[in-house]
């Protein structure tokens, strides 16, 4: 709310001035007032929330009425001191309401040296009030329900009526505007009119009937307190609305208090606008208030708070750590929200907010590479990785390298044949001499090394390894949970090893029969290394030619010009006088 501003009586100088602005159809009377920045710059938006219920142009246009009339002004019957006197105490009246009340106390320019001021009066609810709106039978929008939430509730007392319920945690403010005679507080009240731009016309009335009791109990003495502590504290159960606020069914405009500016639209646009007054006063009391974070335990304004759909909220730096941690890592499924009863998933928007501009770009092509990933008639080109469309044969042609390949073992297409293992793939490649018989040997076992500790999830098909921990295993890909033994999904718990596999047991050695055919090929290249000593002649691995052994590790081919290993019979190129292959990797005849 703005504060107040100065008048020509002499209220406080650092307030801001709030000036007549003439709004079209309402006539020369009917002034609007708008404030103004403490420069006199341009408009601020402090009053969007509640401006729309505090109908400043209509009230200002009745009091300019009322004053005109001369209701109740009998200052040529005072005197010069007690005018002097009342224009004191407003003063001083004025001073203590904006102590007491601050922003909530609209000061306006003063005019022809009668004080101007709006009061914004906000009940204060123990628990929120349920609204009941009631329809007629000839609104066509209320068979609809157009206007109500998912907490509304259908009534039907009345054959000819609807009737809806719905709760607010906040009520738009009811607004009291007053204008202060030369003859107050000494003999007149203010001029004063209630606005309350939700509530039906005749309980407005009631309030400003209300209003003048309590001056007559009050004669003499100032006013505007007890009014406003009484409109706050007892006016709604006064109109019977301390457990239910009825209203409706729209009637023809009510001729009652002049004073009482009450709901001029339908239930169908009062109660939605009702609606989102009370969101966003929500919104503005988070942000306000003070808040822990339940990860880091710090407490800190709303402000540095974000909130989630789920309703559950956490402070700005650990969110945006949390976010990047996992995108970082991949683990896109464990964006959820952190509390620990909580599942929902962290929307993009707010992914947006909370990770850079790298991040969410990474976060983007994870989501779309996991999307396409989870279909099963998208696979990936084995050269270039491009996602490609397979057909109901398993083949697939990828639309940039334009190769046609198998989708089960991403060799090139093979109709109406088998796909080959990878053992079957090794053992071709050693027949076709591209691998010795130890090479082929080497490479099986370290396959079979490589998946006895790696297993596909059954979800996304992520190939997992596991090097210790139990046999109960997560997907860092999609967090599916399975059994790392047997392969199969694990919904919750661990009761799938209390009856099928076991929990802790030992990995499964099944390379023993390539280890033995290692041996007995080591044992090979050692006979036969021994059968060829030192002095005698060898052939050429190449050529074929017969060449003197002169040395026991390499041996030297006249005619190709190349030396070779005696071990594994492949050439060796010497740095300086030395080679260091013989008995190194390198060389796959022996391994020491």
């Amino acid at each position: 709310m703005a504060a107040t501003a100065s008048t020509s009586a002499g209220a406080s100088s650092s307030s801001r001035t709030l000036e007549p602005n003439h709004e079209p159809g309402t006539g020369s009377s009917a002034e609007a007032w708008r404030p103004l920045s403490r420069d006199g710059g341009g408009e601020e938006d402090v009053l969007d929330l509640d401006s729309p219920w505090a109908a400043v142009a209509e009230a200002g246009s009745r009091l300019e009425e009322a004053t005109a009339a001369g209701v109740g002004l009998r200052a040529e019957e005072a005197g010069q001191d007690e005018i002097r006197d009342n224009l004191q105490r407003q003063e001083d009246e004025l001073m203590a309401l904006e102590a007491i009340y601050g922003d909530d106390l609209i000061e306006f320019e003063s005019k022809a040296g009668l004080r101007y001021f709006q009061i914004y009066i906000r009940y204060d609810l123990q628990d929120g009030p349920e609204v009941c709106a009631k329809f007629s039978s000839d609104n066509e929008h209320a068979r609809d329900g157009c206007c109500l939430d998912d907490s509304t509730e259908q009534h039907e007392d009345e054959p000819d009526n609807f009737s809806y319920s719905c709760s607010f945690e906040h009520l738009p403010p009811l607004v009291l505007t007053c204008v202060f005679p030369q003859s107050y507080p000494s003999k007149d009240p203010p001029h004063f009119v209630v606005t309350a731009k939700w509530m039906d016309g005749p309980d407005v009335s009631r309030l400003c009937e209300m209003l003048d009791t309590i001056w007559a109990e009050l004669p003499g003495q100032e006013v505007v307190y007890p009014w406003v502590e009484w409109i706050r504290s007892s006016s709604l159960p006064h109109l019977g609305f301390d457990r239910t606020i009825t209203l409706g069914p729209d009637v023809p405009t009510h001729k009652g208090d002049n004073r009482a500016i009450s709901r001029s639209l339908s239930l169908e646009s009062v109660i939605p606008s009702m609606l989102s007054y009370s969101s966003t006063k929500c919104y503005q009391v988070f942000l306000e208030d003070l808040h822990m974070c339940m990860i880091c335990l710090n407490q800190t304004n709303g402000s540095n708070f974000i909130r989630l759909p789920c309703e559950h909220f956490f402070c700005v730096k650990c969110m945006e750590t949390l976010c990047k941690m996992h995108v970082k890592e991949g683990t896109l499924f464990q964006l959820i929200c952190p509390d620990t009863k909580c599942t929902a998933f962290i929307p993009p928007y707010l992914l947006k907010r909370l990770l850079g501009e790298e991040e969410f770009e990474r976060w983007d092509r994870l989501t779309l590479e996991k999307a396409l990933d989870s279909m099963s008639d998208v696979v990936h080109c084995p050269r270039c990785a491009i996602g490609c469309l397979e057909d109901e044969d398993n083949n697939a042609q990828c639309p940039k390298c334009c190769f046609v390949f198998c989708s089960l073992c991403k060799d090139s297409r093979h109709p109406g044949k088998q796909c080959l293992t990878l053992e079957e793939k090794i053992r071709q490649r050693q027949a076709a001499g591209k691998m010795s018989a130890r090479e082929m040997v080497e490479e099986l076992m370290s396959i079979k090394e490589l998946y006895n500790d790696a297993r596909s999830c059954p979800k996304c098909r992520m190939t997992i390894s596991k090097t210790e921990g139990c046999n109960k295993v997560v997907c860092i890909s999609c967090g599916q949970a399975f059994c790392f033994l047997c392969g199969k999904a694990i919904i919750a718990g661990y009761a799938h090893f209390s009856r099928n596999c076991d929990l802790f047991a030992e990995k499964e050695k099944d390379t023993m029969d390539w280890r033995k055919r290692l041996e007995q090929l080591e044992t090979g290249n050692r006979m036969r290394v021994q059968s060829q000593p030192v002095g005698s002649t060898v052939k050429c691995p190449k050529c074929r030619q017969k060449i003197y052994m002169g040395d026991d590790k390499y041996i030297f081919c006249w005619v190709c010009q190349a030396t070779y290993c005696t071990m594994c019979r492949k050439q060796v190129q010497f740095t300086g006088m030395q080679s260091e292959h013989w008995g190194s990797p390198q060389c796959v005849g022996i391994k020491f």
